[in-house]
């Protein structure tokens, strides 16, 4: 198994063949049980079972409570005892899971790997290789693979996930709307987490698994099986959803900021559009997402040099929330951005009275002394500066001084 390299010296080596040999230890306990014992007539009693479970989550809880030295050795005892119910139990995976997700946490990478690794073969034999349920557990190991030290080995587990994807995607009828209840604007990542077992569409788990792993590969700079990934979910959304679900918009958002990485300036604004536009359809003027998106279209037009179509959605914010005092804070950012946008136009006249009403703005929402306010007293002062109204510049800095100094 590839190693990361070695920092440390001997130490370290000694360190990592201790840390080899426990996961070594372990694992033999776990074949002795699954093909010697495992087919005892005890093992599959209800009272080992239970034994089990009461292991399994017991080291979990421990887990989430950061009670590392007893999740440890507690789960190791959940993966023995799940050996004995035979090495192809769906059981034995989520002890070793679990065991894995402990060694990622503490930062024990070349530990975890195999746990994983195992957690997904015995998955594969538990489920059938063609089971639609192995895709989030294939993404969660390519997500390991590509965040600690191993990259070299998630591309090709990566195209394997992506060769089932889109085999199913065009299988006739592979892809249905049977079981799904979610609502149109419902964030599918919050559905997935709330919808009970018996409701869950697996074919969902892929779009939110593709989503995922598409984004690691686009922030280290692979961005053509990001491309792939972010297409792919994108279909299964439309297949499954229809045309006119919020997530489309996370879809259009992930291959708008794919364009900009390549900086593709005019493909990326026709995705922030389209996502724009499917969030207008579907949410207020004043739920927040809407504003995120005009904004993301807005600056994505000023860097390919459309900065009159950007002032022009900078504008139309300003009717957002109208003069609701609950959302001060979002009427700040949108006039902030307007304001700067005329700054970098040049246009210091005009930027003016709208950066002063927005820091008036956001000191009304987060109060006279708060560090939110910093960025708008710097950019207000920026502005008077190039209007000749030196007390005020002074004035406006020594306060942003002040406020960050004092944290």
């Amino acid at each position: 198994m590839p190693q990361p390299a070695l920092q440390g010296g001997g130490s370290a080596k000694i360190a990592r063949v201790k840390r080899t040999y426990t996961y070594n230890c372990v694992l033999i306990a776990v074949l002795v049980y699954a093909c010697g014992l495992g087919n005892a007539a005890w093992a599959a009693t209800p009272e080992a079972a239970a034994e089990w479970k009461q292991l399994q989550r017991a080291g979990t809880e421990a887990l989430d409570n950061n009670a590392y030295w007893i999740a440890e050795p507690t789960l190791k005892k959940a993966v023995i005892k799940a050996g004995s119910f035979g090495a192809s139990d769906i059981r034995l995976a989520e002890s070793m899971g679990e065991l894995g997700r402990l060694y990622t946490v503490r930062g024990r990478f070349d530990e975890a790997e195999p746990y994983l690794e195992e957690q997904l073969h015995v998955t594969q034999a538990a489920l059938g290789s063609d089971n639609p349920e192995i895709i989030p557990a294939m993404g969660s190991l390519i997500k390991f693979y590509l965040n600690y030290g191993t990259a070299e080995k998630a591309d090709p587990l990566t195209e394997r996930m992506l060769s089932y994807v889109q085999g199913k995607i065009n299988e006739p009828g592979a892809l249905t709307r049977g079981r799904l209840t979610v609502k149109k604007g419902q964030a599918l990542e919050g559905w997935v987490g709330e919808a009970e077992s018996a409701m869950r569409d697996p074919v969902i788990e892929w779009a939110i698994t593709c989503d995922a792993v598409g984004n690691i590969y686009r922030t280290r700079g692979n961005f053509d099986l990001a491309e792939r990934l972010f297409n792919a979910a994108l279909d299964i959304k439309t297949t499954v959803l229809g045309k006119k679900h919020l997530s489309l918009a996370n879809s259009y958002d992930n291959l708008g900021k794919l364009c900009l990485e390549r900086k593709d300036y005019a493909g990326a604004a026709t995705y922030f559009r389209d996502s724009l536009e499917m969030t207008e359809k579907i949410l207020s003027s004043d739920n927040p997402q809407v504003y995120s998106r005009l904004d993301e279209l807005a600056r994505c037009l000023v860097k390919s040099g459309k900065e009159k179509d950007a002032e022009q959605l900078y504008q139309r914010a300003q009717n957002f929330w109208k003069d609701d005092d609950a959302h001060g804070a979002e009427r700040a950012r949108a006039m902030y951005a307007l304001g700067s946008l005329y700054v970098d136009e040049k246009n210091y006249e005009a930027a003016a009275p709208i950066l002063q009403h927005a820091l008036e703005l956001v000191e009304q929402a987060e109060g006279p002394s708060s560090i939110a306010l910093v960025p708008y007293l710097q950019r207000y002062a920026y502005d008077l500066y190039y209007l000749k109204r030196k007390p005020e510049v002074e004035d406006l800095r020594a306060r942003a001084s002040t406020i960050s100094g004092a944290l």
